[in-house]
């Protein structure tokens, strides 16, 4: 198996503040029919600060249908551009690889390759028709070949119990600590695991189907959504903070304007110590028209933020309603998953 890293230094899929690694089978289209290759690997990205440096191990059975696995999540972007953790050096940060195979099936694999076969030349003649009608639909105009080349390999009885463990463990969880823990690509890979060897209940592969087909789309919005929530949060914080500028100001403004009333009096009746006064007055003055500067740019930025958070008002609602959505959709789906696991 040739193999390929596969880097998103801005991330990939649903969450774009987190760095995204994945190992590659990047020759899957040339390898024989039905091939699988078991491979453990650890990525590293490498910090000049040892006690920094990130590590992540992870082992996969790669396909022709699953030739990629890694982390969507293996670190935030935050970390990784945080000088103090001496990652980047001249923008550029340093990953090590290690990979090893294990090419050797075993019995059990053998034995679900050997029955594969048998299936495939039972339905050969429905694979060469149906062969032929994917080509044409793809606009290819070749030979037709046997339709196992494009047909999903079969799961082991292991690797569907494992897809409904992990199925059942997201399901226990909210979409938001779906998503958040990195679990969003695992439970896609599982539910097409499960859809593919037809382990779900009659009445859940309609269901089980779109909510795969939609899935990708529904992270990418829930995400987006949610940045429209901490926009407008954002919003309703600043409006408070000058709230608050603002009463600190008043709080200021009312005895400077009471000793400087004060001392318009005292100039009155101590004519011989005038310029001293005068002199106070001035500085007092200046500290009012600096106190009311400050308080005029405060209320138009009150009033701006005022206006803005009117505006995000109307997407905070949409947000809350598609959230809402989402969720309720996903509760759904929990409790129609909960009768078959």
């Amino acid at each position: 198996m040739c193999r390929r890293i596969l880097i998103y230094p801005k991330g990939n899929n649903c969450k774009k503040d987190h760095l995204s690694m994945y190992l590659d089978a990047a020759d899957s289209a040339t390898l024989p029919n039905g091939w699988i290759r078991h491979a453990m690997f650890r990525f590293s990205v490498i910090s000049q600060i040892p006690a920094f440096t990130v590590r992540k191990e992870a082992q996969h059975a790669f396909r022709v249908m699953d030739s990629h696995w890694g982390f969507t999540f293996f670190m935030p972007l935050s970390e990784l551009n945080d000088p103090s953790r001496r990652f980047l050096v001249d923008d550029t940060f340093t990953v090590e690889v290690e990979v090893r195979l294990h090419k050797e099936l075993g019995k059990k694999e053998l034995k679900r390759k050997e029955k594969s076969k048998e299936i495939s030349s039972s339905f050969a003649k429905f694979d060469t028709l149906f062969k032929g009608i994917h080509n044409l639909v793809e606009g290819k105009t070749s030979k037709v070949e046997n339709l196992s080349s494009i047909r999903l390999a079969p799961f082991g009885v292991e690797e569907i119990a494992d897809a409904k463990k992990l199925v059942k463990q997201c399901l226990d969880m909210d979409l938001a600590s779906v998503i958040q823990l990195g679990q969003a690509p695992e439970l896609k890979n599982s539910l097409a695991i499960i859809l593919a060897s037809d382990a779900f209940a009659d009445n859940m592969v309609d269901g089980a189907t779109k909510f795969l087909a939609e899935f990708d789309r529904s992270c990418e919005r829930y995400e987006s959504v949610n940045e429209d929530l901490s926009e407008a949060r954002e919003d309703e914080k600043a409006v408070s903070e000058r709230r608050t500028i603002l009463k600190q100001l008043f709080s200021e403004f009312t005895p400077v304007r009471n000793q400087a009333e004060a001392v318009d009096r005292e100039i009155a009746r101590l004519e011989k110590q005038m310029a001293e006064r005068r002199a106070k007055k001035a500085r007092l003055s200046t500290r009012l028209e600096d106190l009311a500067s400050r308080a005029t740019s405060s209320k138009k930025a009150l009033v701006n933020a005022e206006q803005k958070m009117k505006l995000s008002a109307v997407k905070k609602e949409l947000a809350e309603k598609t959230v809402g959505n989402i969720e309720k959709s996903w509760e759904s789906f929990k409790v129609g998953c909960s009768q078959w696991l």
